[in-house]
């Protein structure tokens, strides 16, 4: 897997991955819908999907460069097929993934992780209406909310994408612009600018926990820093691309998926640049 020392969170969990690999969620109808009650379900749903994260390491003795070109051509052995894998997922713009003809780009981040901004990938896909950025969810024991910040997003995104987006902005404001809102208040934030109320927050909320579990499950041999990007199937880590970037970062992975010309030393210069804190497209 790639390993990361520059702009970026390194995905290092440090619990025990449970032998089924899978959840019972059928507690959850015990719970009622009150304030107090949200933030119980909200920190047992936590536990639970925390317990899917592995011990793992991805640290590795290979020159940086070699590293990356064989991860990417990993990643270019393998077949892609995006409608199949984020079926049933949202756009940014709140849009469904099936039936969606443009193309699609998977957002891997971690919701404590101060490089994972959703200004800019937002900004991209209101900008270009043929694209479809997936958010997905790579959260680490390191990071003490990171679990229940994720659950509180994918639930507002189902509710009100633009209260989503608020709370994410507010729990993570840009890098070094702010201060962050702790997670409580800008969910109770985003409940009141959307006249979102409890009952349907929880009632959503339960459906979106088998979500997320399933993200930390994918993640966990594929995601090994946040931000990542996956374009036509490459990973991208380390790469918290602006608005300006981001397609022309899908141009390059799209020429490079389809063979028509050899960039890929191109792609590998760029990954390591922002792996080493200084990444331009």
């Amino acid at each position: 897997t790639f390993s990361s020392v520059g702009r970026s969170c390194a995905v290092t969990p440090s619990l025990p991955i449970l032998p089924s690999r899978t959840l019972s969620f059928a507690f959850l109808n015990s719970f009622n819908s009150d304030t107090d009650e949200v933030i119980m379900l909200l920190r047992s749903l936590a536990f639970l999907c925390l317990a899917l994260l592995p011990q793992f390491a991805h640290a590795s003795s290979e020159p940086l460069a070699e590293n990356v070109m064989a991860e990417v051509m990993k990643d270019l052995s393998a077949p892609y097929t995006p409608q199949e894998k984020l079926a049933g997922k949202m756009c940014l713009n709140g849009a469904s993934v099936d039936g969606f003809q443009g193309a699609l780009i998977e957002y891997w981040a971690n919701l404590e992780c101060p490089y994972c901004d959703i200004k800019e990938p937002l900004a991209a896909q209101q900008a270009n209406p043929n694209l479809c950025i997936v958010v997905r969810h790579s959260p680490s024991a390191s990071y003490g909310e990171s679990v229940k910040k994720s659950l509180v997003y994918e639930t507002l995104m189902q509710l009100s994408p633009n209260a989503a987006h608020q709370f994410w902005s507010d729990i993570l404001p840009e890098k070094g612009k702010g201060v962050p809102v702790p997670y409580e208040a800008a969910l109770q934030k985003a409940l009141d600018s959307a006249a979102i109320s409890t009952d349907s927050f929880v009632a959503t909320l339960k459906n979106q926990a088998e979500t997320v579990s399933k993200d930390i499950v994918e993640a966990q041999n594929l995601i090994s820093t946040t931000p990542t990007y996956i374009m036509e199937g490459i990973r991208l880590p380390a790469c918290d691309f602006t608005a300006k970037e981001i397609p022309s970062a899908l141009a390059l992975a799209k020429r490079i998926r389809s063979h028509k010309d050899d960039t890929i030393h191109e792609l590998i210069e760029i990954i390591v640049k922002n792996i080493t804190e200084d990444g331009t497209v």
